[in-house]
């Protein structure tokens, strides 16, 4: 961008905003990853990539069926270097850049979005700033979390879905309904945001054609153009876990799936919530009131604003952000969610974006101007101000338990303990295929071994006849840690008891243990020769 004053070129609020969050994201990143501070969910989605490159049997479908495919396949690029550079598997880095790059352009997004509404450049840039370093956004994007690719998504998503509600522009719904096909193919939650963004489009294209021969076609192409490719994602999807893992939604039939995760986390979940609908709203309140306590206010508040304006383009974000949110809401209440205070995250930038229309209505508004001033600097500071108390609530063991689990982990050594693993089994110089383990567990260990090859893992499309047979098929350990933690281990569940005693099947070779007591064992089968 050229400045007309003095004929330089300067940077662009777009470039400055990727550029700053970009460098605080990935900065933010490699500290976590030195202080071993990895979130497992950011780490298997990594490890789902390098299996299709990396593993024994390299195939597309090695990326597995129970979650997404779109932050593993965005990895893979850079897992390719980690050959020269172990630390983007083995740390799990590439999915670090790849969250970070979401982040950064989620916060360009919203900074659009903002200048969309009518906020000036000096104020969007502040309430960009304020929503970067919201903690939840920060770690989502500095972690690998998909939060920060949904994130992204959604926040196009919703730009363009806003731009159609003002200006009625077809090619902006067709990049609306682009950003929800991505959405699908980063979380589950994108389902409820597609369906509400179809609804405002049908609403909204039959009240603005009214009547005639003309209605028919124009709000049919309308929820084409912005629910099609959603469709087209959820069908190819659904398709292809048919075709190979023999379910449409592996995420909720597979033993390895969400469904049975929280399952099997039942007792942990009801200790928080008091395991009644009650004790979960106000688990749910509590979480949402800590890191966005304004958030509803703003959007109820600018919903009045645009009502009154006769404004139809807030319903953007309530779609699309609003969808994600209840979505997840709608889980926890119902028994599918963990209840993660990640699971918040959409309703910190839907209500950036609301106190950003509040700001635009006040600045264009009538009325004294000492007043609309006074309130203008209310709502920058109720955004600003909540800041202390949303760290507070990422640190806090209750409402905080999976960030506060990663820290555990992280103080007890466990994935020194798992590099030690890796380290053992390279020394050994095993053949391809030496080793049999269920990497739905095992898999920070396999991304930190330089020799993957030696690893027979469940993705392989010979697992299931060499566990039936490991001795025929060339096996000679088997990998295992505690049946406390690894409920839908494949190994242990062909020879139970094997990580107690080795099942009479196998001998003990070595044990590891971390500072929490975690620990893996190495089983040597008998009658290798």
């Amino acid at each position: 961008m050229k400045d007309e004053k003095n004929g330089r070129r300067r940077i662009s609020d777009d470039w400055l905003v990727a550029i700053l969050a970009l460098v605080l994201y990935l900065g933010v990143g490699a500290w976590l990853i030195s202080q071993d501070i990895i979130f497992p969910d950011s780490m298997s989605r990594v490890a789902n990539g390098y299996y299709v490159v990396f593993s024994r049997d390299p195939h597309l479908a090695a990326i597995g069926f129970v979650w997404n495919p779109l932050p593993s396949l965005a990895a893979i690029p850079l897992l390719l270097l980690s050959p020269l550079i172990p630390v983007l598997a083995s740390k799990a880095f590439a999915g670090v850049i790849v969250s970070a790059i979401c982040g950064a352009l989620a916060m360009v997004s919203a900074r659009r979005l903002l200048a969309l509404f009518g906020v000036g450049r000096g104020a969007g840039m502040v309430l960009t700033g304020i929503l970067a370093i919201q903690p939840l956004i920060l770690l989502s994007a500095s972690t690998g979390a998909s939060e920060s690719m949904l994130l992204a998504v959604a926040l196009y998503t919703t730009l363009h879905l806003t731009h159609w509600l003002r200006e009625d522009d077809p090619w902006h719904l067709a990049h609306a309904g682009f950003g929800l096909g991505l959405a699908y193919l980063v979380r589950y939650e994108a389902v409820a945001a597609a369906l509400m963004t179809v609804l405002v489009v049908l609403g909204l294209s039959l009240w603005r054609s009214r009547g005639g021969r003309r209605v028919r076609t124009t709000f049919l192409l309308d929820c084409f153009l912005v629910g099609g490719p959603f469709a087209a994602s959820f069908g190819a999807w659904a398709l292809a876990s048919r075709l190979v893992a023999g379910s449409w939604f592996e995420t909720y039939t597979s033993l390895y799936g969400n469904t049975a995760q929280v399952t099997s986390a039942r007792e942990a979940i009801d200790k928080v919530t008091g395991g009644n609908l009650e004790g979960i709203l106000a688990y749910l309140g509590t979480q949402l009131f800590a890191v966005a306590p304004f958030a509803l206010l703003f959007v109820v508040i600018a919903m009045v604003i645009a009502a009154l304006q006769r404004d139809a383009g807030v319903l953007g974000s309530a779609a699309v952000l609003g969808g994600v949110l209840a979505f997840d809401e709608w889980a926890f209440m119902s028994g599918s969610s963990f209840g993660w205070l990640r699971f918040q995250l959409m309703a910190i930038p839907w209500g950036v974006v609301m106190a950003g229309y509040i700001l635009a209505a006040l600045r264009e508004g009538a009325g004294r101007l000492a007043l609309r001033r006074i309130a203008a600097w209310t709502v920058l500071i109720a955004t600003l101000a909540p800041l202390p108390l949303a760290w507070w609530a990422s640190l806090d063991s209750r409402l905080a338990r999976e960030e506060n689990l990663a820290l555990s982990v992280a103080r007890g050594g466990q994935y020194v303990m798992q590099d030690q693993v890796a380290a053992y089994l390279d020394s050994l110089d095993l053949p391809e295929g030496s080793v049999i383990t269920d990497v739905a567990y095992s898999f920070p260990i396999v991304l930190a071994s330089r020799k993957p090859k030696q690893f027979v893992i469940t993705p392989d499309r010979d697992f299931k006849e060499k566990l039936i047979n490991p001795v025929e098929g060339r096996v000679r350990y088997a990998l295992v840690t505690d049946p406390a933690s690894s409920t839908a281990d494949a190994v242990a569940l062909r020879f139970p008891g094997i990580y107690e005693d080795g099942c009479g099947v196998a001998t003990l070779e070595r044990e590891w243990r971390d500072g929490r007591g975690a620990s893996w064992r190495l089983y040597a089968f008998n009658g290798f020769s």
